[in-house]
């Protein structure tokens, strides 16, 4: 008994047979198609997959930025909540980058400014490849314009002052400096310079002195006021003076040792750089004298004046006789205040020559001694 093997049992469904392909052209086995298949599934899946744990980079918030020196600017921000995680920073001064920053970094310092420039801030947030847009805060500065500090005066007379200042800490040294007296600009001097003369003042007067900074068109604010005082002359104006007779000539003299009385002097004074002379315009006048003035140019320095003069003060007989003033003055001990002289004592000698009017009488030579004091402010 023989069989067909290559019939099908009859339960067996009947596969039809495939169309040959075209000619020229191979189909691609079945398992191609498939493993194809799996591949476009596999990347839709990752696709769905990966995404939510990628996202952008979100811009830091609440911006801020301040200029602690003329030549810096210290840019700070908060950390952006959400998006991802940063791994730096990146700031932007007038809409270009100029810096970087670590992700663990909230703020920035800018160095290099010029004082008194404007700028404007962003901040990027930077992850991987990927940036955020920048801050939607851009905060604008700007830069210190720092005055001179630390005026002082550095030495004076009766018609000079000099004072000196320190450049900023928180500057470098400007291209100039501008001298004010009160509110009125008087002199620009260079950057380099920090310090100044001024002359031709009065003395004992008070003058306000201020400096600012020049860096091209910025300019700082000016300083502290200096208030100065220049040297004041010993005496000046009315001063009250008290006269006590200390001794008197022999025969004939009208006064009395012990006489005193009250007077005022005026004494103008005539300073310079280097010195400072007065002259003092006096009189003698006892009680039941008629006054007769005199002036005296005073030469000195410090706390001790002299000087010598002629003047028509005594007669002898009908004549009057040239005499001779010397005054002495000094002042007290802890009684000069700026120069100024509040308590003093002196000495004025007032001397007569020998005269003979006629032939029948003569003046011999003669002198009275007074001490003089003065007390005011």
């Amino acid at each position: 008994m023989s069989y067909d093997t290559t019939a099908p049992f009859p339960s067996w469904p009947v596969r039809p047979t495939p169309p040959a392909p075209p000619t020229g052209r191979r189909r691609p086995p079945v398992w191609l198609i498939v493993a194809g298949g799996l591949v476009v599934v596999a990347l839709i899946i990752g696709l769905v997959i990966w995404a939510p744990w990628n996202p952008s980079p979100v811009a830091p918030a609440a911006v801020q930025v301040r200029s602690p020196t003329a030549t810096t600017a210290v840019v700070s921000w908060s950390k952006p909540k959400g998006g991802a995680t940063p791994d730096r920073f990146l700031i932007l001064r007038d809409g270009k980058q100029v810096g970087i920053a670590p992700a663990a970094d909230t703020s920035w310092t800018d160095t290099g400014l010029a004082p008194g420039s404007k700028h404007q801030y962003a901040v990027e947030t930077a992850s991987g490849g990927a940036q955020s847009s920048p801050s939607t805060v851009k905060p604008v500065v700007t830069t210190l314009t720092p005055a001179p500090v630390g005026l002082a005066v550095t030495g004076k007379t009766w018609t000079t002052l000099r004072f000196r200042w320190v450049p900023s800490p928180k500057g470098p040294a400007p291209d100039h400096y501008t001298i004010f007296n009160g509110t009125d600009p008087v002199d620009t001097v260079p950057g380099s310079v920090t310090s100044y003369d001024v002359a031709r003042l009065q003395p004992g007067q008070g003058y306000q002195y201020s400096v600012a900074a020049r860096w091209g068109a910025a300019v700082s604010d000016p300083s502290t006021v200096l208030n100065a005082t220049t040297t004041a002359a010993p005496l000046s104006g009315s001063v009250p003076v008290h006269i006590n007779t200390m001794a008197v000539p022999g025969g004939g003299a009208s006064l009395s040792v012990g006489d005193k009385w009250d007077d005022t002097w005026r004494f103008t004074p005539t300073c310079t750089t280097t010195s400072c002379t007065m002259s003092a315009s006096a009189e003698f006048a006892p009680k039941g004298f008629a006054p007769k003035p005199f002036t005296v140019k005073l030469t000195g320095s410090g706390g001790s004046y002299q000087g010598s003069t002629t003047a028509q003060i005594t007669h002898c007989g009908s004549a009057n006789v040239k005499n001779t003033i010397t005054l002495n003055i000094t002042a007290n001990k802890g009684a000069v205040s700026n120069g100024g002289w509040t308590a003093w004592t002196g000495k004025w000698v007032l001397g007569a020559p020998y005269m003979q009017p006629d032939s029948t009488h003569y003046c011999p030579s003669q002198s009275w001694t007074f001490a003089v004091t003065g007390t005011h402010s």
